[in-house]
């Protein structure tokens, strides 16, 4: 990943081995792509995601992370001076009823496989989660000491043959921008949700899986905009 700490400007079927489960490839399959879970991640998946979108829906009304929806008066803050930035899940999934957690990652490698071929992509992607984990996130089987992502990816030409599969391992290694009205290429995510969403660690994990595949590709990442009262 082409990280540059500091300030920004404005800016074909597969048979699977048994640990992924088909499930949530059913759900999220397409021509070009395919993204899995591990068994153990999968079966926490309809959890996993549930929590994620009650953040989710906080976040949309006040522009805070967290859980509960008191609305504080800083929270009014938070929406009135970031009301022109362009935050991640909303660019990917603007209809909150259909936000989940193996859709924000399907939308985050769709927007990257078609950043890399503009032209058009005639092979296959498919992207294995083996762990993920994020350190403040309320569910044990997830929570951890740092988060971080794990897994590969592998690509496919158009007959079908394996010509690219790397291993993807990642953690939180983000971009900073002071911009309040933040529109740029990068998924923005305020910096408190590092340790309390899933969309970070997803950003990067992305973002450094589209790298190994296409080398010469500069894929979206990872930005943290500091919430009112932060320092920088």
């Amino acid at each position: 990943m082409k990280k540059i700490l500091g300030c920004l400007a404005k800016g074909t079927l597969l048979t699977l081995p048994i640990l992924f489960s088909v499930s949530s490839m059913a759900n999220i399959g397409t021509d070009s792509l395919e993204v899995n879970f591990s068994e153990r991640l999968d079966k926490r998946m309809d959890r996993i995601s549930a929590i994620d979108k009650k953040r989710e829906e906080v976040f949309r009304r006040y522009r805070r992370d967290g859980a509960r929806q008191s609305q504080l008066p800083r929270n009014l803050l938070n929406n009135s001076e970031f009301s022109e930035v362009e935050w991640a899940n909303e660019r990917l999934i603007p209809n909150l009823e259909h936000y989940s957690i193996p859709s924000l990652i399907t939308e985050m490698m769709k927007r990257g496989i078609e950043g890399a071929h503009p032209d058009g992509f005639d092979g296959r992607v498919v992207l294995d989660v083996d762990k993920m984990y994020v350190s403040s996130f309320p569910l044990a089987a997830i929570n951890s000491f740092n988060t971080r992502m794990e897994g590969k990816i592998k690509i496919f030409d158009s007959e079908g043959k394996l010509v690219t599969e790397k291993k993807v391992r990642t953690t939180l290694v983000p971009k900073f921008t002071s911009s309040r009205q933040y529109d740029g290429p990068d998924y923005a995510y305020l910096s408190t949700a590092g340790t309390s969403r899933i969309g970070p660690i997803a950003a990067e994990f992305t973002a450094e899986a589209l790298e190994k595949a296409f080398p010469d590709y500069d894929a979206p990442d990872l930005v943290f905009l500091l919430p009112n009262g932060a320092g920088g």
